[in-house]
């Protein structure tokens, strides 16, 4: 069954013991990752639980493509249901992976649940159409954001927090997100924390604090960590030090960046040309920033990405404890990023 990610939440509160199976892709890989975790919180998996969870990747599967039947082959006789949870966000599928999904979930009574995250499949897509045709499936397209969307959720916002703008002015403060939902709910949040926190506020004090992350320190300590330059990261770190000490901002403009790089390295395994997909990306990339971008692809492979998009989480998650100091979880972050960035490329 295809339900809408407006939908998806809903749905699988009101049907918990249908969905054995979800299929989430798309191009907006923000919102299959939001949707992916929201699986694993509303069926209440604990993904540390090695017993009754199996996390298969995108690597390890191509690798090893037998490992999907062999998880399903081994589940435990002691527990109601497993969950397997399949990572192919990454993963380009060809007609060799495509083929060992289709024989091996078939099924309609299962004794699992398996969640698959795929990428930029179409809906006339093998896979999509098989697991649309199977009662007990769920199969969700994530596609990107349109302006509306986010007009309506910025709209919503000051009705939230009894501040009045113009309709000219919300359409100007939308320009400034992207299509993707992920980076987008960041934003939001980010803009609902100053509203929260500030009683009066301006057209001119919203623009300045949602374009303020252009700050030049930011942008210099982001390329030139993202380029291995570790002294230079830390010499402008200091300087934004100076003016805040908050890691928020930052941590979602390397998230941002970081999920550009990857969405470029995945439409570059069809166009085979990094420069042809940075020309045409949506949303687009300022012109002067394309060489740079185009250089960053070179640096930068999948398992990289992966890499360092897992200490970004761990280090959102170590901020927000407030147990530890910023600074110091910051510094930690751009030293391993500068060097995983100087590692050789495709590794």
């Amino acid at each position: 069954m295809k339900i809408k990610s407006e939908n998806f939440e809903d749905y699988i509160k009101n049907n918990y013991q249908k969905n054995k199976i979800i299929f989430l892709y798309g191009s907006n890989f923000g919102l299959v990752e939001l949707l992916y975790n929201k699986s694993i919180k509303l069926l209440n998996i604990n993904i540390t639980d090695p017993f009754n969870v199996s996390k298969i990747n995108g690597g390890d599967f191509k690798e090893n493509p037998s490992i999907l039947e062999d998880n399903i082959n081994t589940l435990s006789i002691f527990l109601e249901k497993k969950f397997i949870l399949l990572d192919l966000l990454h993963l380009t599928i060809n007609k060799h992976i495509e083929n060992i999904i289709l024989d091996t979930v078939v099924k309609e009574d299962l004794n699992y649940v398996l969640i698959i995250k795929a990428g930029n499949i179409g809906s006339q897509h093998k896979l999509v159409k098989h697991f649309e045709k199977l009662n007990n499936s769920i199969i969700t397209p994530c596609y990107e954001e349109n302006s509306n969307k986010i007009k309506s959720e910025i709209r919503n916002l000051f009705l939230k927090h009894k501040v009045s703008f113009s309709n000219d002015f919300i359409l100007h403060l939308s320009t400034k997100f992207s299509s993707d939902s992920l980076s987008n709910k960041m934003e939001i949040e980010k803009l609902d924390n100053f509203l929260t926190n500030n009683t009066n506020v301006s057209e001119n004090s919203l623009t300045k604090f949602i374009t303020s992350s252009e700050d030049i320190n930011l942008t210099q300590i982001l390329k030139a960590c993202l380029n291995g330059e570790t002294k230079v990261s830390l010499f402008y770190l200091d300087k934004i030090y100076e003016k805040s000490n908050s890691n928020i901002v930052l941590i979602r403009m390397f998230g941002k960046h970081f999920k550009t790089i990857e969405k470029i390295l995945l439409l570059s395994q069809h166009e085979k040309s990094f420069s042809i997909v940075i020309d045409n990306l949506k949303p687009p990339i300022f012109f002067k920033d394309k060489p740079f971008f185009l250089y960053l692809c070179k640096l930068w492979s999948y398992k990289k990405i992966n890499l360092i998009q897992k200490r970004l989480i761990d280090l959102e998650l170590k901020t927000k404890t407030g147990l530890y100091p910023e600074k110091t979880l910051l510094s930690q972050f751009i030293l391993s990023a500068s060097v995983l960035a100087k590692k050789k490329a495709r590794t």
